[in-house]
């Protein structure tokens, strides 16, 4: 949906609006004008009509406008709207030739009258009305969806740097002191003991925040590429909880190149681990599953513990944060949920598969 617009914003609308239809019929009747004056024929009479011609146009036009406005036009396929436009155009042509004889023939008895003239000469002006009038809603179409082409660019740029900065803002949540004063920690004390263990830590390690780094330049990743992500943190963090830590993969086959948001499903999992098995004394469970439902990829977390809805642990920058990619990504189309369920606290995302 698009931001709403200031009054400010409306006004200058409004304002550049008034100023490109006065200045158009100005210079649409300006041309007659210097036409008529080049070319000797410009009487009091002339001049009177072209003023006319401005106001009455200027009227129509607006009216044009209103019409267009009222029945959403502008958000409706060219197909549809083109022949409703051509028989408005005819209409109002009609409105505006009789709008204009009748105020001439009013106002300017003296002069010839514009409504008892020849049918051929009826015909022509009416004529004349209607593809001025057609022209000029096409123009009035034209930068419609030129503005709206531009607006919905500015949307899209301003899409993509907020979830840049949501992304940081997980990669700063992701690379928190603790995590990494902890997972060095226990590299440290594998180097005399287990060398072989402490060089698979390192790698593992290593991955994580190679990991981290470049997705802040990409908008998915494939799903095995994130379940390779939090294999390497589960076995870092297996080093600090061992076997209070008991870890259980349930993937549906074929799901390895389905795109997801880069890190998503690391925080949840590590936001599993630091509110639940790490507060229980005796560690706790922690199953991670990904199934597709018909056009939806559900991705559940279930941990150890106890969800206090509206109560939030720690900072909670990582779920707030995934909670605003995943608008700013999908809009309504994903959701995700943290629940109680049979002891365990589940964590629930549910994203569109892209192409299904």
């Amino acid at each position: 949906m698009a931001a709403p617009r200031t009054r400010n914003g409306i006004r200058t609308t409004r304002s550049l609006y008034w100023i490109t239809q006065l200045s158009s019929w100005g210079l649409f009747v300006g041309l007659f004008g210097l036409r008529d004056y080049f070319a000797g024929t410009l009487s009091n009479e002339a001049l009177l009509v072209l003023f006319l011609v401005f106001f009455t146009g200027v009227g129509v036009s607006h009216l044009f406008r209103f019409i267009i406005l009222r029945f959403r036009l502008l958000e409706k396929g060219l197909g549809v709207v083109l022949p409703r436009l051509a028989l408005c155009a005819l209409l109002l042509g009609i409105t505006a030739f009789v709008v204009e004889g009748l105020l001439h023939d009013l106002l300017f008895p003296a002069y010839n009258s514009l409504l008892m003239r020849g049918a051929l000469d009826l015909f022509g002006r009416i004529l004349n009305w209607t593809v001025l009038l057609l022209i000029w809603s096409l123009a009035y179409f034209a930068y419609n969806y030129f503005m709206r082409s531009r607006r919905e660019e500015i949307r899209i740029l301003r899409l993509e740097t907020a979830d840049r900065e949501n992304q940081l803002g997980n990669l700063r949540a992701q690379m928190n002191p603790h995590f990494m004063f902890n997972a060095l920690n226990g590299i440290r004390a594998l180097i005399d003991d287990e060398p072989e263990q402490a060089k698979r830590a390192i790698t593992q390690l290593s991955a994580i925040l190679r990991n981290a780094m470049a997705s802040v330049k990409r908008k998915v990743v494939p799903l095995g590429e994130e379940i390779d992500i939090v294999k390497a943190y589960l076995a870092l963090e297996a080093m600090r909880y061992e076997e209070r830590l008991r870890v259980n993969f349930d993937l549906q086959t074929g799901l390895e190149r389905v795109p997801v948001p880069p890190m998503l499903l690391q925080t949840l999992v590590e936001n599993a681990v630091r509110h639940g098995v790490a507060r229980s004394p005796g560690g706790g469970d922690l199953i991670i599953s990904a199934a597709r439902t018909g056009n939806e990829l559900v991705l559940t977390i279930r941990n150890s513990g106890h969800y206090e809805p509206g109560r939030i642990n720690g900072t909670g920058i990582g779920l707030r944060n995934t909670r605003k990619r995943l608008q700013i990504l999908y809009g309504s189309k994903a959701q995700m949920t943290i629940e109680n369920e049979d002891g365990m606290v589940v964590t629930k995302v549910e994203l569109p598969v892209e192409g299904a």
